[in-house]
């Protein structure tokens, strides 16, 4: 054999060894898909740590002078590993979703802001709005982006796959879908007397990562799901889902429940908030729910109509605060579900 020849036959193979070795290594050391659905006491704060690293917060819980939820939201980050949050949305412009901004920004930095669009005047708190819009404008430095349905937040990609798309905007939804949507819309019609708060106006999105796919669909009501959902399901099937609007009887209606079959559901709810009995039997009845689990004790309600003890959070109105973790794997095969500090409590496998 010519030597030279042999050489380059030596070289070209450890080459090929040690490309297989990164791309293992890489695969090793990929992080997994968390979602951290924070303890805000019946307001929202869910933050996603994409495998790049990269984070979204979307909602940022109440303005309280004890800063309680925001403090809640910094531990999250740090037990995220994460330095600042990378997206900031706004779902849309009640109090319990972005009023706590201003000291949110003063703990963690935050480099990206996204809403629905920031109106002149707001009919839902026209005393409260000037007020703490200027205080989102000043922790925006004055530049935020609206999103419309369809559009998508640029994400970095590690991996498989990664999107995370508006599926509706100020009571606008994507386009037309598959047609397996339908069978549910008769029996559960748009409410003859619609919503016209801003929870309407709430934008709704869906994260997909590989054959993974997360739903978080702010405070949308009744109607607004229902354009998801009919006459066709414009959104997919979903692995995990944020139940809408804390859980309150104004939302979850069952023709998107039914359409979306979610695998498991997070009721983000406060011990007097949320978490509604009409919500909890819609969710009962979905044959797709392998698990339920809620931040809060419904503490007005029964036992019958919270879920099973071991899947709440937080059992007494006077808590610490745990937040829920779901775990996506590096594999995107399966997700764990986890309470903050806790052992797994469930598995579930990707559709």
């Amino acid at each position: 054999m010519n030597i030279r020849l042999g050489w380059r036959m030596v070289g070209g193979a450890l080459a090929c060894v040690a490309i297989a070795a990164a791309a293992q290594n890489t695969s090793r050391t990929r992080r997994p898909l968390d979602f951290y659905f924070i303890d805000v006491e019946g307001g929202a704060a869910t933050l996603t740590v994409t495998p790049a690293g990269e984070s979204i917060l979307m909602d940022c819980g109440w303005p309280r002078p004890d800063e309680r939820d925001q403090k809640r939201i910094e531990k999250a980050v740090k037990d995220a590993g994460l330095t600042q949050i990378d997206h900031f949305i706004a779902s849309h412009w009640h109090t319990d979703h972005y009023g706590g901004i201003d000291a949110l920004a003063r703990r963690v930095p935050i480099k990206h802001f996204w809403d629905h669009g920031i109106p002149e005047a707001f009919a839902d708190d026209p005393k409260g709005f000037p007020a703490m819009i200027a205080a989102y404008r000043t922790a925006s430095g004055g530049k935020s982006t609206r999103l419309n349905a369809g559009a998508s937040i640029p994400l970095r990609v590690a991996g498989m796959p990664l999107e995370l798309k508006v599926v509706a905007a100020n009571t606008r939804v994507i386009g037309e879908g598959a047609a397996d949507g339908a069978q549910h819309c008769a029996q559960h019609p748009t409410a003859p007397v619609p919503d016209t708060s801003d929870n309407m106006q709430s934008l709704a999105v869906r994260l997909k990562y590989g054959k993974f796919d997360f739903l978080n669909c702010g405070d949308l009501t009744w109607n607004i799901e229902h354009k998801l959902a009919c006459p066709s399901n414009r959104v997919g099937q979903i692995d995990l889902w944020q139940v809408t609007h804390h859980g309150a009887p104004q939302s979850g209606n069952p023709a998107l429940v039914q359409a979306i079959q979610p695998v498991c559901a997070v009721i983000c709810n406060g011990p007097k908030k949320g978490g509604a009995p009409a919500t909890f039997a819609t969710l009962k009845k979905s044959k797709s729910l392998e698990g339920i689990f809620q931040l809060h004790r419904n503490v007005t309600s029964g036992a019958g109509d919270n879920t099973d003890a071991a899947h709440i959070a937080n059992s007494d109105e006077n808590c610490k605060g745990s937040y829920v973790r779901a775990r996506l794997n590096p594999a995107g095969t399966e997700y764990s579900v986890s309470f903050e500090g806790g052992e797994t409590i469930k598995t579930f496998r990707v559709k």
